[in-house]
């Protein structure tokens, strides 16, 4: 398995950072391969991405533990795909951890030109963060997301 993890710091009260991030609705806001997603039934979510021009139709779960301020998922497309994403208080803000685990990024067949596989998955994960930070505070200030 390939495991993935990184933790940012946002000015944003962590309840308030999770009903933000625990609402479907907003993860194409900052997911950048995602073009939509809906949940089909409790827990289970059905969406659109779109990664190197091509459309893909995925699904999986998604469970939101408000009590421990967690979100949990996995794919039920992508054999071994799964990630949580905790949010602890952290002064006026929070702490926001994020993990990924996937198959091995060794057995995956990079695209041309795009690097190590490894090196794709970090990349893209710091910009879903740093996009993360900056919709949620858009969002805390009452500014558009």
């Amino acid at each position: 398995m390939s495991e993935h993890e990184r933790t940012i710091s946002v000015d944003v009260p962590a309840e308030e950072a999770f009903r933000f991030l625990s609402s479907i609705s907003n993860l194409p806001s900052f997911v950048p391969h995602m073009r939509s997603l809906r949940e089909d039934e409790h827990d289970h979510v059905f969406g659109i991405a779109e990664m190197d021009g091509r459309r893909y139709e995925i699904s999986g779960f998604f469970r939101a533990d408000e009590a421990n301020c967690r979100l949990d998922w996995e794919s039920d497309g992508t054999p071994g795909y799964r990630g949580w994403l905790q949010i602890s208080p952290e002064g006026n803000g929070s702490r926001i951890t994020v993990h990924l685990s996937m198959l091995s990024a060794a057995a995956e067949t990079p695209p041309e030109h795009a690097g190590h596989a490894g090196e794709r998955i970090e990349r893209g994960l710091d910009g879903v963060l740093d996009t993360m930070r900056k919709r949620l505070e858009e969002a805390h200030a009452g500014m558009p997301a």
